[in-house]
Order: C-alpha cells, then structure tokens, then sequence
C-alpha cells in the first residue's frame, strides 16, 4: 500500500503536471496557428492529451484513493462506486452503517480492495446490470460487507481455486486479505440469481482520547 501511495502520488504531482503543462503550450500554439491546416491536428493533439490526464488521475484513484485519507472509507467507497457506474453503465446501490466510524488504515484500505476486486469481477464476469454492496456492523467489533449481483452467478461446484484458473484473481486476491486480516469469506450463489460476496471483518474500533492540560 505504501507504493501504491508512493507511484499515485508521483503520477500526480509528476506526469500528469507534465501533461497539462504540454496542453497549455499547445492551447498557445493553437491560438497563433488558428488559420493554418495544422490547426485541426493541434486541437485532436490537445484532446488526446486531456484524455490521457482523465486516464492517469483514475489510475491515481485506483491506486491509492485520495479521498480515504481525508474523508475515510465511506467516502471513498461513495465516490469510486459513482465513477465505476458512470464508466461500466452498471447500476449501483451502496448502503453504508449509519454508524460507520473511521477504522483503522490496513482495515479501510482492504476494505476498499475488496470492493474495488469485486466490483472488477462482477464487470469481467457476471453480465450483470446492477450491483449492491453493504457495510454494516455486526457486532461492536465486527464488519460485514455484501457485494451482491443480479448476473449469471458462480459456476457449479466452484472453489477459490478454480475461480483463479478461471480469470476470477480478484477473488483470490480479496480471500488473502481477508485472511490477513482474520476475517471469513464466503462466496454462494444467489436463489433469485447471481451471485453474493460476504466478508466479516473484526477490528477495533477508533477511539479519540482527549488528554485534559494539568490533570
């Protein structure tokens, strides 16, 4: 996580400043060479290019996501479900705890992992048009997210091995973290179709202890 914190970071403030910097020469080009023939490749030039940044700052975001260190893991969770459906056109419903607190770092991180994974097979494989994904507390010390699909489902008699083979790594992938974690996974298909992710997480809460001066 922290080279993914690392690289993010150094695409931001590194290529994609680059990138802009090159735009706004060319938007100065452009300007100046408005009656020529070369116009028209210098505005194509400046389109790709403003491409390309929209496509390096969602790799940042996939990355490391900006928002969950500032606002934590609801608010990252609101924001890159958003993107994903405005870019995959696969509708999406987040219920999040009403109580849900900051948690600890490893945790919110694996936590979007899991859904960013999930959400990555279900657009892969399911052939689904609508996703809904849940966090809710189960216990004071213990988080349940759901990611379920309305798509085709798991395959008959599958194991997270045979997902793997199958191109499911993402799968793979969250049953590690949850493992490092201590947590439980736990993969069924659905009886109204699809298919339904669960993981229970234990943690400890985040607690602010305010220290009074001179007692």
């Amino acid at each position: 996580e922290q080279e993914r914190k690392s690289l993010a970071r150094e695409l931001h403030d590194q290529v994609i400043q680059d990138l802009l910097s090159i735009n706004y020469q060319l938007e100065e080009i452009e300007g100046e060479a408005a009656q020529i023939a070369d116009a028209d490749d210098i505005a194509e030039a400046r389109s790709s290019i403003r491409a390309l940044v929209e496509d390096v700052r969602r790799i940042c975001g996939n990355l490391r996501p900006p928002t969950i260190d500032s606002l934590g893991l609801g608010a990252a969770l609101q924001s890159y479900t958003r993107d994903w459906a405005a870019r995959t056109g696969i509708a999406v419903s987040l219920d999040l705890d009403a109580h849900l607190q900051r948690l600890p770092e490893a945790i919110e991180l694996s936590i979007f992992r899991i859904v960013q994974e999930g959400l990555s097979n279900v657009r892969k494989h399911a052939r689904a048009s609508s996703v809904q994904i849940s966090l809710k507390h189960t216990s004071p010390r213990a988080i349940l997210v759901a990611i379920a699909d309305n798509g085709r489902g798991l395959p008959n008699g599958f194991d997270l091995a045979a997902l793997a083979a199958d191109g499911h790594y993402g799968m793979l992938g969250s049953s590690e973290r949850v493992a490092l974690l201590e947590g439980r996974l736990h993969l069924q298909n659905q009886a109204s179709g699809g298919a339904l992710v669960q993981v229970e997480i234990p943690h400890p809460r985040v607690e602010v202890r305010v220290s009074r001066i001179g007692r």
